[in-house]
């Protein structure tokens, strides 16, 4: 559950943003329901891991196949087990901003603690649009808000416009997942000091080193329920 006010929303991001998070899978049942129990079981094997907090409803998650009622499920179920104790996301891009914005409220009022948007990947064609999106959100929410930079989306953000997006007050960071290394670099070498850039790839570390600048979350991938054990 947030435990900050909106206008403590990037302070609470650099301080609370930190190491690895997940994006969980939308577990169904064999005739093809939310798997509430299913959803339980993978929280408590990946918090056994060491994760810091986890996603739901993100791509991984497949919320553009989901319903909106399914996504509510998927975000009480989540806040529900994570029960205050481990940090929560929710993904509530949708090509309806009053639905987008309906969902944000869900998951405020379920105790999520913060929000991930991308652009509505249908019809968004610029910039300005995009950030004209995120900001409708922002202001209609209390909550801290991620931005998800991926071609999957239709339009991939220029660090400049990232860094309008930034000037966003309670918009935390960006997700950079553009799959363009040079644009992830440029991003962090622009924004990362006083903004939550994170990379979801490991060859983000190496370059960070080179380069002088540091990425303090991992935000956020599979490895650690793919390949990690309690153990290491």
């Amino acid at each position: 559950m947030a435990n900050y006010q909106k206008h403590e929303a990037q302070d609470w991001g650099k301080e609370n943003l930190r190491g690895q998070w997940t994006t969980l899978v939308t577990p169904f049942t064999v005739d093809n329901k939310f798997d509430d129990a299913g959803m339980r079981r993978n929280i408590q094997h990946i918090r056994k891991l060491g994760t810091r907090g986890g996603g739901c409803t993100w791509g991984m998650g497949e919320f553009w196949s989901l319903t909106f009622d399914e996504r509510l499920r998927v975000m009480e179920t989540v806040a529900d087990e994570a029960d205050g104790k481990w940090l929560t996301a929710a993904h509530v891009t949708h090509t309806s901003a009053e639905d987008m914005v309906a969902l944000a409220h869900h998951a405020e009022s379920d105790g999520i603690d913060l929000l991930v948007v991308a652009p509505p990947y249908m019809v968004t064609k610029t910039e300005s649009q995009v950030v004209d999106y995120v900001r409708l959100l922002a202001e209609n929410t209390n909550l801290a808000i991620m931005f998800y930079n991926s071609p999957q989306f239709g339009i991939v953000m220029t660090p400049q416009g990232l860094e309008q997006l930034c000037h966003i007050p309670n918009l935390v960071g960006v997700k950079e997942a553009s799959f363009n290394q040079q644009l992830s670099i440029e991003a962090h070498l622009m924004l990362g000091k006083d903004y939550v850039i994170s990379t979801p790839d490991e060859w983000i570390f190496e370059k960070a080193q080179a380069l002088g600048f540091h990425q303090q979350v991992m935000f956020a991938n599979t490895s650690d329920w793919r390949f990690d054990t309690p153990e290491c």
